[in-house]
Order: structure tokens, then C-alpha cells, then sequence
């Protein structure tokens, strides 16, 4: 499946849903995430311990807007998704961003980290 197609998107969606620890660090959040893989972008709804929706991410479209936005070049997201680089190593160098609500994007560190373990652990 390639990556950050619709349809990787929603195996990540699977797969975080699937883990304990991402179902402890979002169990009391109520978060609109946008996760951009160079242009393409996805809406995720953290829920209750779930992201419980997801749709491609549309600017002006999407009438519900995002708090936190994790930004990257696709080749970022590739060396992590390969197992190449860890996702907080491409995040230190700057290479993934991390915007939003100040306070959500604080709330939700290890949620945010935690998505990006799972990518990690794709390879």
C-alpha cells in the first residue's frame, strides 16, 4: 500500500486504534489532528482512546478546522515509515513539524509520538 494514500491512512487509523498505549494517551481527548504528508493531508478525530474519523483534508472545505497540524516533507515521513529515521529524530532536525493549540499540541505529545512509533513500526 503506498504510503499516505486514503487507504494507508486508514490502516495507521487500525493500527493506533489497535494499541493500548495510543488508547491510554487519547482516552480523554477530544482532538482534530491534521497530519500532512508533503500535500497530502488527512483529518483525523481523536476520540475517547479512538480515532474515531478520518477524511482527506481539504483547506476551506473542511467546516470542523484542526487544533494540532504534524507537517512534513513525504521523504520525511518516508525515512520514517522505512525504519531509516525515528520520527522524533526527523522532528528534532525540523524536518516534521509539530503547529496548532499550544495547549493541545502539549496534551497530546504522546499520543503525537505514538503515531509516529506506529509508522515507524510499518517497515
Amino acid at each position: 500500500m503506498e504510503l499516505a494514500s486514503m487507504g494507508w491512512v486508514e490502516a495507521l487509523q487500525k493500527k493506533c486504534n489497535a494499541n493500548p498505549d495510543f488508547n491510554t494517551a487519547t482516552m480523554w481527548s477530544d482532538v482534530k489532528i491534521v497530519i500532512a504528508f508533503g500535500d497530502k493531508r488527512y483529518w483525523l478525530k481523536l476520540y475517547k482512546g479512538k480515532i474515531i474519523d478520518l477524511m482527506e483534508y481539504l483547506p476551506m472545505k473542511n467546516a470542523l478546522g484542526y487544533d494540532i497540524i504534524v507537517s512534513g516533507a513525504l521523504d520525511a515521513w518516508k525515512a520514517v515509515h522505512d525504519g531509516k529515521k525515528v520520527f522524533w529524530e526527523q522532528y528534532n532536525f525540523g524536518r516534521i513539524l509539530i503547529d496548532g493549540n499550544l495547549l493541545e499540541c502539549n496534551r497530546m505529545h504522546e499520543a503525537i509520538c505514538l503515531i509516529g512509533d506506529i509508522i515507524h513500526e510499518d517497515h
